[in-house]
């Protein structure tokens, strides 16, 4: 019993570091393991000794060390979805000239798998990996369209919702009726609700079973979006994810 207690510990401490790109501190971490100081300090001393864990002295902050990055790496690079979500971003963006991203669903958030940058770059994904709030984005949007009403109440609660700014959906009945709306129309837009300065329209994408395994979206500048004609681009959208599989 006490292995599999510390193998929980050890994968708990896993999750927080991959989860916080920019570093915890002891205290951090003991208190989310939620165990005693000395066994905070033995779990993340071992860490350390195998570089699963790097300490920056100037912040005092602990960071992914280098063999849990370079296990990350292998495992996303050996992943096919991964290749194709690249593989679509950069056909979407060399036919359009604008960015493009891939992610798939983690509970309330997105993660972004791949990304594809064009010269008015004006994505806020710095790093493959990174969350956003699905209900911000456009492939957010599409990826929860997946879910019944009843599901999505049980998955937000009665909390309001995150804002990432004003034009941000902050109700859960306004973001179901938005919902239903990409269900029917099988895309999803979303315009200055995750950085005023962009809009994006975004696609799902679908396992050879029929599953929703992850979205694709491009980004345009906010002001471009009036002068879009979506008949245009989505068909440009639809051939590249053919493309990509």
């Amino acid at each position: 019993m006490a292995k599999v207690k510390s193998a929980e510990r050890s994968f708990r401490l896993l999750e927080l570091i991959a989860s916080h790109r920019e570093g915890l501190s002891f205290t951090d971490l003991q208190t989310s393991l939620d165990i005693p100081r000395s066994s905070a300090h033995s779990l993340i001393q071992e860490f350390l000794d195998n570089d699963y864990l790097l300490y920056m002295p100037d912040t005092r902050l602990y960071h992914a060390g280098l063999a849990l990055i370079k296990i990350a790496a292998n495992c996303i690079e050996s992943t096919d979805l991964v290749r194709d979500l690249r593989l679509l971003t950069a056909f979407l963006s060399k036919r359009l000239g604008k960015t493009s991203h891939a992610a798939i669903l983690d509970g309330k958030q997105v993660v972004y798998l791949a990304k594809a940058l064009a010269q008015d770059d004006l994505s806020l994904m710095r790093h493959i990996g990174n969350h956003l709030p699905a209900h911000c984005t456009a492939v957010g949007k599409v990826l929860l369209s997946q879910y019944r009403d009843e599901e999505l109440v049980q998955l937000y609660g009665d909390a309001p919702l995150e804002k990432m700014t004003v034009d941000s959906i902050s109700s859960l009945p306004v973001l179901l009726a938005e919902l239903r709306q990409v269900r029917e129309q099988g895309y999803a837009i979303e315009q200055r609700e995750a950085n005023e300065r962009a809009a994006c329209v975004a696609l799902p994408i679908y396992s050879s079973n029929g599953k929703m395994v992850a979205a694709f979206s491009v980004t345009f500048l906010a002001y471009e979006w009036e002068s879009l004609v979506l008949e245009d681009i989505l068909p440009v959208m639809k051939e590249c994810r053919i493309l990509a599989q």
